[in-house]
C-alpha cells in the first residue's frame, strides 16, 4: 500500500511557460478543479498558499507529483522543496505507459493532470 494513502495528492502537469494543476482529497476525489499556473514568483506563491490551505483543511501533509519535462519541470520543483513541500517527479515512461492503457487517445492537460494525481495512490 502506497505511503501516500489518506493524504491529499497534487498532480502537476509542466509545460514550458505554465502548469497545470489538480487536488486530490484523501480518499481520491477532486478537491480542487485543474487550475493554471504561471512559472513565475507570484503564481508559484498562490500555489504554495494553496497547498498550506489543503494541509490545514485535512490536517495532513500532502504529496505532490509532476512529470519530468526536460528543464521546464526543474524551477517548480526547487521552489517546492525550498519550501518543504513533498515533491516527487515521475519518470514520463512510467507515466505513459500506465497512462496509454485507455483504448482512445487523449490528449489533455486537464486529464493529464488528474492522473499525475492519481499516480500518487498507487
Amino acid at each position: 500500500m502506497s505511503k501516500f494513502y489518506n493524504t491529499p495528492v497534487i498532480g502537476v502537469n509542466v509545460s514550458a511557460d505554465f502548469s497545470m494543476v489538480a487536488v486530490l482529497a484523501p480518499n481520491g476525489d477532486i478537491h480542487t478543479k485543474p487550475f493554471k499556473v504561471n512559472h513565475n514568483a507570484q503564481a508559484f506563491d498562490y500555489l504554495l498558499k494553496t497547498i498550506k490551505k489543503v494541509e490545514e483543511e485535512f490536517s495532513v501533509k500532502s504529496a505532490l507529483f509532476m512529470e519530468a519535462t526536460g528543464i521546464y519541470h526543474l524551477t517548480l520543483f526547487y521552489f517546492l522543496q525550498d519550501n518543504k513541500v513533498n515533491s516527487f517527479v515521475i519518470n514520463p515512461l512510467v507515466t505513459n505507459c500506465n497512462k496509454n492503457k485507455n483504448i482512445r487517445k487523449v490528449k489533455n492537460d486537464k486529464i493529464d493532470v488528474e492522473w499525475y494525481s492519481l499516480t500518487g495512490h498507487i
